[in-house]
């Protein structure tokens, strides 16, 4: 009997449109749109991207022909203070806008695509270095947003600092789910299991070699070791915390946060996470891109094994991803005010 080799797989042609950008092999990468300082992005049922902007707008993009381009970019709302969240509430349309200390729900009753009313959800959150960041609804019907820290390295006098809190939206109640977490600038939900994830950020006093940037798995009730722990949780006083299942250079920053729950991709990367790697202030020559986690469950925690999905050349920062109605997996260069599209074979 004649054994017979396992065909290779089909690659299929792509396109690349940023020079120096290193993609997986049959990915391409286009240009969706121009737009200043992306910082979050979330889709509504029709298709239409709704994008927070470091210049405090919220813009809404949308692809009428469907070539993977924007071609038509509005303000949806603006006068926000560093709004770093956005979420669409499933079952009314409205638009949850986490902004500094403050989340606002903002809707669009007549529908010309412009906020005709924001009511506030939460208007006492603390801020400082860092402030609330992105928010999503969970299988629950909650919502779920990460508070950063008011410092680099402290024991905070605000309870609500260095968590992710949920909120019921309908009766305005809110609970700490979670705590001990530096930045968590941005949360996801596994699509299988329905478990929340969350990106964090160290600290930046211990040198450019430690502590390194972390993906976790986030219980409800869990203390994940902020001020006081970091890395593998094995310095004295780190018990009965949680480390991290993933970790990524120290410093490098991993922000935004997505898993994939599409048919477009090779079948290998369902349920993998997404997290892109802004980059640093403070280290120089750290690579920047988007990381893929394939997480293996090991009873009530995962193991992981990360590998780079995308790898920016120098001066491209990305910041939020999502993958759109599409199946594309969308990410925003912070630094040169660009939306990407990342998809499998030719756009």
């Amino acid at each position: 009997m004649t054994d017979t080799a396992t065909p290779a797989p089909t690659i299929p042609a792509s396109v690349v449109e940023l020079d120096g950008v290193e993609v997986q092999p049959g990915f391409s990468l286009i240009k969706y749109a121009d737009l200043p300082r992306p910082t979050a992005f979330a889709f509504d049922p029709s298709g239409r991207m709704y994008v927070t902007s470091q210049d405090g707008n919220v813009y809404s993009l949308t692809d009428e022909n469907q070539d993977g381009r924007a071609d038509g970019v509005a303000i949806f709302a603006s006068g926000f203070v560093f709004p770093l969240g956005i979420a669409i509430r499933p079952s009314t349309g409205e638009v949850y806008v986490s902004h500094q200390g403050v989340i606002s729900i903002l809707a669009d009753a007549d529908q010309d695509g412009k906020t005709d009313g924001e009511r506030i959800l939460a208007g006492d959150l603390p801020f400082g270095e860092h402030q609330n960041d992105n928010l999503k609804f969970g299988p629950d019907g909650l919502l779920y947003v990460g508070v950063g820290s008011t410092c680099n390295a402290c024991a905070d006098s605000n309870p609500l600092s260095g968590t992710i809190l949920r909120f019921n939206v309908d009766t305005g109640e809110r609970e700490i789910y979670a705590t001990g977490l530096r930045n968590p600038y941005d949360i996801a939900f596994h699509p299988d299991t329905g478990e929340l994830f969350a990106t964090d950020n160290g600290r930046d006093d211990l040198g450019m070699d430690a502590p390194f940037e972390e993906l976790n798995q986030i219980v409800q009730g869990g203390n994940y070791g902020y001020p006081n722990c970091w890395d593998a949780g094995e310095q004295a006083g780190c018990e009965n915390t949680i480390p991290a299942v993933a970790f990524f250079e120290p410093h490098s920053s991993a922000d935004g946060l997505v898993f994939y729950n599409g048919q477009s991709f090779p079948a290998t990367y369902h349920g993998n996470a997404f997290v892109s790697i802004f980059g640093s202030w403070l280290k120089p020559n750290v690579q920047t891109g988007i990381q893929r986690v394939q997480l293996t469950s090991n009873g009530n925690t995962y193991s992981a094994e990360t590998s780079w999905f995308v790898r920016f050349p120098p001066g491209v920062m990305p910041l939020p991803v999502t993958f759109g109605p599409d199946e594309a997996l969308y990410t925003g260069d912070y630094i040169n005010g660009v939306v990407y599209r990342i998809s499998y074979g030719i756009p």
